[in-house]
């Protein structure tokens, strides 16, 4: 094995040990992937283990991050990757120094809102047209859950048949659905669904797509099941990019959605925020949160 293998694998070993949902242990795989691939071009080669790492390559790593572009934010989470996987491999002297912080790093502060909004109607309906007519409806139909089900994308990208029909069955029943696949933290949840009618139409025209593609709503450009979460996850956003969408959108207007159902069914407002917050999975102290972030 390579100096440079050696070394990711140590960094890839520290992280394991972290644990974490799917996506954050994902996430993080991504950040050694990086951190490795810098440290070596910027002539580290000698660095074999996580216990290497010194104050001095964690400043070089935000300067090169910070000159390809990577914003604050994704900067910041980077960084805490690094912490954690210095702490699991026993180098608190660097994950812990005050001289490393993200304000003596030049990433402090930032906003957690993001700068996503609410996806429109018509945009929805111009985004329904293009992938019509490039031959990518199952991609919309994900778009579609995200909408109107209000599900997070990789929960959206889970769903295949068995789950589609058991939500269009729970839709006709009481109007709401469970979702247990692809989760946050691998944690199940229940939705109150606001708008049934169109809830019930985006999960018939996935399952109508699903099924006439052996299953799934991700298929490669050959026509063949993407070969993976990663690879479905990686086509369904390079998708949304090229035709200028941010998926997490659709859940955004979901948000609004589901407050003035709530509004209108005689909840106060703290409360639909709070209703709010359950559907999205963000559990019921997350209201104001939602509102400063959902409702912007």
């Amino acid at each position: 094995m390579s100096r440079k293998n050696k070394f990711r694998a140590s960094l890839a070993a520290a992280s394991a040990r972290l644990g974490g949902s799917h996506l954050t242990r994902e996430a993080r795989q991504r950040t050694t992937a990086a951190f490795t691939k810098v440290m070596y071009e910027e002539g580290f080669t000698h660095l074999a283990h996580a216990k290497n790492i010194s104050g001095r390559h964690l400043r070089i790593y935000v300067a090169v991050r910070k000159a390809q572009g990577i914003g604050q934010r994704t900067l910041q989470n980077e960084l805490a990757h690094l912490r954690g996987i210095l702490r699991s491999a026993r180098n608190h002297a660097v994950a812990d120094a005050p001289e490393l912080t993200n304000g003596e790093l030049g990433i402090g502060g930032g906003s957690r809102l993001g700068t996503n909004t609410a996806l429109t109607g018509p945009t929805y309906d111009q985004v329904f047209a293009k992938a019509e007519s490039q031959g990518r409806l199952g991609l919309a139909a994900i778009l579609g859950l995200e909408r109107f089900l209000g599900l997070r994308g990789n929960e959206a990208l889970h769903a295949r048949t068995d789950t589609l029909r058991r939500w269009s069955q729970e839709l006709s029943n009481g109007g709401k659905i469970t979702v247990l696949a692809g989760t946050k933290g691998g944690r199940p949840r229940t939705v109150t669904i606001g708008s049934i009618f169109e809830a019930m139409a985006a999960v018939s025209n996935a399952l109508t797509i699903a099924e006439a593609q052996g299953g799934f709503l991700v298929v490669r450009s050959d026509g063949l099941p993407a070969g993976g979460l990663l690879q479905a996850r990686r086509i369904y956003h390079s998708w949304a990019h090229r035709n200028g969408i941010k998926p997490h959108s659709a859940r955004y207007a979901f948000a609004r959605a589901q407050r003035d159902f709530y509004l209108e069914k005689g909840y106060s407002a703290r409360e639909a925020l709070i209703a709010v917050s359950h559907d999205l999975g963000h559990g019921d102290g997350r209201g104001r949160w939602v509102k400063s972030v959902y409702m912007r």
